[in-house]
């Protein structure tokens, strides 16, 4: 083989030089695309995560306040729906006292109405009856755990009730301590005073002209943990004024008893009602030897059977007066009259010592004490 000549040397030299380059060149370019791509690839990203990050921020501001807007235009009609409903109950049951006050035949139902509607609105309230300078208890309504130590034994004298005075004085509510100084000693012990309780007096006034108005009862209102309502109070005791007055002048409101009051009625106070033997039945023991539960448990019982048959009086008056007329009353009031006595059984009569408290309520109020009135095929006290 013959040697390579200068030239040929130097042809390949430039050739391999020249290979290099290109090589070196694409590798540099190659470089620089890379490099270029990654630029743009990054800077990309960069943007549309920041463009993303500003639409959705923006949509979830707006999002936000939309769901804002809406959950607080439903919270305002719940809240108008919920406060229209509790006027419409409130309404009703303000109705339904003033009905039940002046259909009151007598002097008892009243006093029962008075209690029953202020009962809705606070956990013991307590009637008194005014005559001349003497305060007489006359029943009363309370909850579980406020009820009372003893009812008073006797009429108290104004003098040693400031308390009460004040009322007949101002003719308005006074609130005051439960104090002995204040309610007398026998008040301030059959109420459970206490030094640190305070509560409130609402007179009950009949008369409207000048001169002629006088405090007739006074309502003892005591509140729980919870302040009561003394202004739906005041409405009550306000409308309770003009039906007192009414039976008043009917003659209704004279008692069959003949003591110290001559307003309030001649209703026996609950302890003497339990202690009212039922027909067929051995008298109730008395409420001091049961156990806690079943005094409450009777309590709610006789307080069922009362706002039970006044109820049958509101809404059925003219089928109650015809059964009376007839002197068959259960004939005409079967339907309600059994649907009660259901209800009482399944709800009152699981304890031994219980008596049929609706059955007293049906022949007192009802059948105005005439056994006969209720009629032949009335069946009689539950067992």
């Amino acid at each position: 083989m013959e040697p390579a000549t200068p030239e040929q040397i130097g042809q390949d030299l430039f050739e391999q030089e020249r290979r290099t380059a290109e090589e070196q060149i694409a590798a540099a370019w190659q470089l620089h695309v890379e490099s270029v791509q990654e630029l743009l690839e990054r800077g990309w990203k960069e943007h549309l995560q920041r463009a993303l990050d500003e639409r959705f921020a923006a949509f979830r501001e707006a999002f936000e306040q939309e769901m804002e807007r809406r959950l607080a235009a439903r919270l305002e009609q719940e809240m108008e729906r919920a406060a229209s409903g509790a006027i419409r109950a409130l309404g009703e049951r303000l109705n339904q006292v003033a009905r039940r006050l002046h259909m009151a035949s007598n002097a008892a139902e009243w006093a029962a109405a008075l209690l029953d509607g202020a009962f809705s609105f606070a956990p013991r309230v307590v009637l008194f009856s005014i005559s001349g300078k003497r305060i007489q208890y006359e029943d009363h309504r309370a909850a579980a755990g406020f009820e009372l130590k003893r009812q008073p034994e006797f009429p108290v004298p104004l003098t040693e009730a400031p308390a009460f005075q004040n009322v007949l004085e101002s003719m308005d509510a006074v609130i005051s301590m439960a104090s002995a100084g204040e309610l007398s000693t026998e008040l301030y012990e059959a109420l459970d005073g206490s030094d640190d309780k305070r509560i409130c007096l609402l007179p009950v006034i009949t008369g409207r002209g000048e001169g002629t108005r006088k405090v007739a009862a006074v309502l003892y209102v005591e509140s729980g943990e919870a302040p009561v309502d003394l202004n739906l109070l005041e409405v009550i005791t306000e409308m309770a004024g003009p039906a007192l007055e009414a039976l008043q002048a009917s003659g209704a409101a004279q008692p069959a008893r003949a003591p110290v009051i001559p307003i309030l009625p001649a209703a026996p106070p609950p302890a003497a009602l339990a202690a009212a033997p039922a027909p067929g039945k051995e008298e109730a023991p008395d409420w001091s030897s049961l156990p806690r539960e079943e005094q409450e448990l009777h309590a709610r019982a006789q307080r069922f059977a009362r706002v039970r048959v006044a109820e049958i009086r509101l809404y059925h008056a003219k089928k109650v007066r015809e059964g009376r007329e007839i002197r068959n009353i259960y004939a005409l009031l079967k339907e309600e009259m059994d649907r009660s006595r259901a209800q009482f059984r399944h709800e009152f009569m699981r304890v031994p010592s219980m008596i049929d408290y609706l059955h007293l309520e049906f022949l007192r109020t009802l059948a105005n004490d005439d056994p006969a009135a209720l009629g032949p095929d009335y069946p009689g006290p539950l067992s």
